[in-house]
């Protein structure tokens, strides 16, 4: 008996090693355990103002995590804007009044745990401009801040060489430096190429400017590409004194701009 005790007690610790080894996940590729989605970032740290009767349309954007990720807003957006909480898209025409919202989005994705994040944002809302603002006369007054527009038409038919122009007038309390940048986007209906121009009130061209990679002030203050062959980022940082008043000229050449063929307008550095 004593034989058949051994051989049996020997079956049971080869079959204990065995079980041990499956309980491991043995076999094959050590480890075993799948990898850990990267970690959920919010790559939306600003968005544009807005302007009252014009479409808005930006996105909020997320990486990482486990897809898909769902957005969700703590606070109120401006009237007239709501959020997809699929897309992270924020959308609509406001409505005004005007002021700056402030609110937060929340991302979180589908992962066990989950991974959430918030994001403080705001968008600052500016009145509709009365009527057009294609001369200095009629020239739209702002400060710091992102404001959207679309392109004043020039009006004259296809045999006139007319662009068709905005103007801005800028008021300062204090010396400054300012920067004015540009940036274009497609409605669908196309999108400008613009072209920035700084003047005075009498429409003579500023030479105050530096243009992006300079460092000094003596350039003529017209800009078209801030990178070569990118055709819709115009910048121009300028100096002025104490109590300036400064107009810019946004333009395109071709002339056949839509009225709902929008830009982006960025200012700061205005005292």
């Amino acid at each position: 008996m004593r034989p058949r005790s051994r051989i049996a007690a020997r079956k049971l610790a080869a079959a204990a090693i065995l079980a041990l080894a499956a309980g491991c996940g043995g076999g094959g590729g050590g480890g075993g355990g799948a990898q850990p989605p990267p970690p959920l970032v919010i790559t939306t740290t600003t968005l544009p103002g807005g302007t009252i009767g014009v479409p808005y349309n930006r996105t909020v954007t997320a990486t990482g995590g486990t897809p898909p990720r769902t957005f969700s807003l703590m606070g109120s957006l401006p009237a007239g804007l709501t959020l997809a909480t699929a897309t992270g898209v924020i959308s609509g025409t406001p409505t005004g009044p005007e002021g700056t919202s402030a609110f937060a989005i929340v991302v979180a994705d589908a992962g066990t745990p989950q991974q959430s994040l918030t994001q403080g944002l705001s968008i600052a809302i500016s009145a509709t401009s009365l009527g057009r603002n294609d001369s200095i006369a009629t020239a739209t007054t702002i400060g710091n801040g992102g404001f959207t527009a679309s392109i004043s038409p020039s009006g004259d038919p296809n045999t006139v060489f007319s662009p068709d122009q905005d103007f801005y007038r800028i008021v300062t309390t204090a010396a400054s430096t300012i920067t004015v940048d540009i940036d274009s986007t497609d409605s669908g209906n196309g999108a400008i190429d613009p072209v920035i121009e700084i003047v005075n009130s009498s429409g003579t061209r500023l030479n105050t400017c530096a243009l992006p990679g300079e460092t000094t002030f003596t350039s003529p203050c017209v800009h078209d590409d801030e990178e070569l062959g990118v055709l819709r980022d115009p910048l121009l940082r300028v100096q002025v004194g104490a109590g300036a008043t400064i107009f810019v000229r946004v333009l395109d050449w071709r002339g056949d701009a839509r009225p709902d063929a929008f830009y982006n307008i960025h200012i700061s550095g205005v005292n």
